[in-house]
């Protein structure tokens, strides 16, 4: 869930240019950050740390800022909230219109090459903005992990999806 006292201070609205302030519960500092969502996953490219009351920012302080959490932060701010999108699963799904007869999680008996395309759609879009893949695609569909790691195998056997999707760049896997 995206809170409500992230806002943007600066760039364009929707885009990754601009610094977006993320205050984080049990932190004294707040953060403002820029993010890079070109290669797949959200990653830092710019952060500042705000000492509440002018304070000092020690070494520890560096140290214990989560990087992860922010980048996710801000990208799900930047695709859910400033594009006007109330749910993940709302965001636009080209794939949707190869079986428009369909609705996400109807049981069928024989899934075709379109259900696999689109549950490797599904994953990138949730990794694009920092949702956990296969946590928000289990989710949109209404199955058992273990069912969705089985769709997995078959949209990589299939070739809609890279053997490792999870750990490469969208622009590597796509050449």
């Amino acid at each position: 869930m995206v809170a409500d006292s992230i806002r943007r201070v600066s760039g364009r609205r929707g885009s990754d240019k601009g610094l977006i302030e993320i205050p984080l519960y049990g932190h004294v500092f707040g953060y403002q950050v820029r993010i890079e969502r070109s290669g797949g996953t959200p990653r830092l490219a710019e952060l500042r740390i705000i000492a509440p009351g002018g304070g000092d920012i020690d070494p520890g302080a560096v140290r214990n800022v989560p990087v992860r959490r922010l980048a996710k932060a801000a990208a799900q701010f930047i695709s859910l909230t400033e594009h006007g999108v109330v749910n993940a699963g709302d965001v636009f799904d080209p794939t949707d219109l190869a079986r428009p007869d369909l609705e996400p999680g109807k049981r069928r008996r024989t899934l075709g090459p379109e259900h696999y395309r689109e549950v490797a759609a599904q994953l990138q879009m949730a990794r694009e903005i920092g949702l956990p893949p296969r946590d928000h695609v289990a989710d949109h569909y209404g199955v058992a992990l273990p069912t969705l790691d089985r769709w997995i195998k078959q949209a990589k056997d299939r070739g809609f999806l890279p053997r490792d999707w999870s750990t490469t760049a969208t622009e590597e896997t796509s050449r």
